[in-house]
């Protein structure tokens, strides 16, 4: 109807949209996407050129009256479709019975649109009260803004991106996780090598530096390696759900700060551990166990040669 593609938001570009002068004694007249023009009209001025549907007969059935930009209306996960919009007030005149039943479902009115700044729950009495002075048999099944009408279209892919979120976020709490062990585990084993250090004359801050250095290479090497990875997993998934960007800073800048404070926090606190205990007591502790070892392995009688 007149006024519809004001309504929605689908900008006109060329000639006019619908008026309600397109009456059912005027001229058959339509209004076509740019996808419609690169297909049917390419290299040439598409205002005022007929078009028709189906078969040679009918091929002067409409004239082009205005180019509308291109909207997604059922996939959106496609490239827009060739589209052309006719008057709710025109009829095309086919012979052909089923000519005849095609362009009368494409007349059947599903849904009416309203622009307002006003909330849905003040509308809604309002249009049902409307529509019953029109015609008590007409029935609403349901109000609903653009929005919530849009986000019905993604159900499927709010779930898909809902999972991998959850996935994600699981991953990140095993690497931290398993980084957090790592590292605590190679700053215990260099315990003797700290004590050893610190007694000879190394600080505390040095220690610290020494296994911060070591902690923060791993987490470099294993960014080196992810980042290149993580961008390229998520061009794969942009490809695969509408509206997901690729490249996400924030999530990879969270994923970066998570691991290194894992990494801080796990290399810190068994060396401050390291660092409070007597460098002499640890680096004899460090001696000790070498003594032990040399002494189980003499301990060992020497078997005979064949």
């Amino acid at each position: 109807s007149a006024g519809y593609f004001e309504t929605v938001g689908q900008p006109v570009l060329r000639g006019r949209g619908i008026r309600n002068a397109d009456a059912r004694n005027t001229e058959n007249i339509a209004v076509v996407n740019e996808t419609f023009v690169r297909r049917f009209f390419p290299n040439e001025d598409p205002l005022d050129k007929h078009f028709g549907i189906d078969m040679p007969a009918y091929a002067r059935t409409y004239r082009v009256v205005g180019v509308v930009r291109d909207a997604k209306y059922t996939q959106p996960t496609r490239p827009p479709r060739p589209m052309f919009f006719v008057a709710l007030t025109q009829s095309a005149k086919y012979k052909e019975d089923l000519m005849q039943i095609i362009d009368s479902r494409s007349h059947f009115i599903g849904s009416v649109l309203l622009r307002s700044h006003a909330k849905t729950g003040y509308l809604e009495p309002l249009l049902r009260k409307a529509f019953a002075e029109a015609d008590p048999n007409l029935t609403i099944i349901s109000v609903r803004t653009m929005n919530e009408q849009t986000a019905l279209v993604f159900d499927q892919q709010r779930a898909v991106a809902s999972l991998a979120g959850l996935f994600g976020v699981v991953a990140l709490i095993l690497a931290a996780v398993g980084l957090y062990g790592v590292t605590a585990y190679t700053v215990v084993q260099r315990t003797s090598e700290i004590g050893i250090r610190m007694a000879l004359g190394a600080d505390a801050g040095g220690v610290l530096r020494l296994v911060r250095r070591g902690a923060f290479t791993m987490v470099g090497i294993g960014l080196m390696l992810g980042i290149p990875l993580a961008i390229g997993a998520g061009r794969l998934i942009s490809a695969q759900l509408y509206g997901v960007n690729g490249w996400d800073p924030m999530a990879l800048g969270i994923a970066i700060t998570a691991l290194a404070v894992c990494a801080f926090v796990a290399a810190i606190i068994p060396a401050l551990r390291t660092a409070s205990i007597d460098p002499i007591e640890r680096a004899e502790h460090g001696v000790g166990e070498v003594e032990a070892s040399s002494a189980q392995l003499a301990a060992v009688p020497p078997r005979a040669a064949p």
